[in-house]
């Protein structure tokens, strides 16, 4: 890491490149720091990774980072600039600014997000390039040891869904919905057994996605209220490590009672096209290549590109420190390197059907992928 991104800065023409912000929200302060804090605090990435912090959080810093320096603002007389000014925002720009200056910088490289205002205060002093973030695609190529924490991450995820899709198979289809007991199995309650079962295994549950019947035609719908029978139910689960910080992802779409003719077409289409995108994945193809074959298994099958309506999202992404990173498997011209971590989860939507998914996590390799996912794809259960 240290090599890319000396050559990085080098190759830019920069002293450094700076971060204001918490690691809680940007995973690449994370990522070069790890130093997990909700409270603000600023990264130099130069010759050396700088953090500066409140003293508070010096001691804690100095600790878990893997930063090579750590200061504190009060070195740096932020309390006499507060005193001085009455403005805390004015006051930490002044240290910002003589942070900057001890360090000998420049030429100063900053990120397409980077606070606007803090932008404005130091294009006085600096020479400031707006690029976009390198640590992103830095970040996409997994170590061994990231690697073995999103496996981690994705063993908790299959032993919750299997924990669901259990519940439903216990469950008896009546009337329009499945019931539990004499009582309409919900999406609430199915998410409710998938994030508890996460919590105990020491992960966050995100926004897990339990859509059935017609709901499930919205890729990202969460879902409410009982179960349809006799309908595709989509589950997807994204949690995140609560120790590692690292996601994983994963979906499966089952069924209890009877599937249609033209549901179970839609399913073979679905798991027949994610095969060929888990085939064509291999270190040095493009993810647009990729898309492009999954799309053409679903025109093979008869379900053409619709507005609205059909395949209407990208074949996969990268997983990692976010949920949604890159490499992409879809228009973009990402291309493969081998340790990304990539998805593949095609599915179809329809609003008079529902929606079917199909998604697994792999890792990319000279000659392939290693599939990271170990769960049975059955629709009717």
């Amino acid at each position: 890491m240290d090599r890319k991104r000396r050559a990085f800065l080098t190759e830019q023409n920069l002293d450094g490149l700076l971060f204001v912000g918490d690691s809680i929200c940007d995973q690449d302060m994370y990522y070069l720091s790890r130093f997990l804090t909700t409270d603000r605090f600023t990264l130099l990435a130069a010759d050396k990774i700088h953090l500066l912090v409140s003293s508070m959080e010096q001691g804690r810093a100095s600790k878990e980072s893997f930063a090579d320096v750590v200061v504190n603002t009060t070195d740096f007389g932020i309390a006499e600039k507060l005193k001085a000014s009455g403005k805390p925002e004015e006051a930490y720009l002044e240290v910002l600014r003589e942070f900057l200056l001890e360090q000998g910088i420049k030429r100063l490289g900053l990120t397409n997000r980077f606070p606007a205002g803090i932008y404005s205060y130091l294009s006085r002093d600096f020479e400031i390039t707006l690029l976009d973030s390198p640590v992103s695609r830095w970040r996409a190529v997994k170590t061994k040891e990231e690697i073995e924490a999103i496996k981690a991450v994705q063993k908790a995820c299959e032993q919750a869904l299997s924990l669901a899709v259990e519940l439903i198979s216990r469950s008896r289809p009546k009337g329009d919905y499945i019931y539990i007991d004499d009582c309409p199995l919900t999406s609430e309650m199915l998410r409710a057994v998938i994030e508890v079962a996460l919590l105990e295994r020491g992960c966050d549950a995100v926004d897990t996605i339990v859509a059935g019947g017609f709901a499930a035609a919205d890729p990202h719908a969460r879902g409410t209220g009982p179960l349809p029978a006799n309908a595709p139910i989509v589950i997807d689960i994204f949690p995140r490590s609560r120790c590692s910080r690292y996601f994983a992802d994963m979906t499966r779409t089952v069924l209890k009672g009877e599937a249609s003719l033209e549901v179970e077409e839609m399913y073979d289409a679905v798991l027949d096209a994610q095969q060929t995108g888990l085939g064509a994945i291999r270190a040095g193809a493009s993810g647009r290549e990729v898309h492009s074959r999954v799309c053409q298994v679903f025109h093979d099958h008869g379900y053409p590109e619709r507005e609205g309506k059909g395949f209407i999202h990208s074949t996969g992404h990268g997983v990692g420190l976010n949920i949604h990173e890159r490499p992409s498997l879809g228009l973009a011209e990402d291309i493969l390197e081998e340790r990304n971590v990539v998805t593949v989860e095609p599915g179809l939507y329809y609003p008079e059907i529902g929606g079917i998914r199909l998604e697994d996590l792999a890792v990319v390799t000279a000659q392939g992928f290693e599939n990271l996912t170990n769960f049975e794809r059955r629709l009717v259960v």
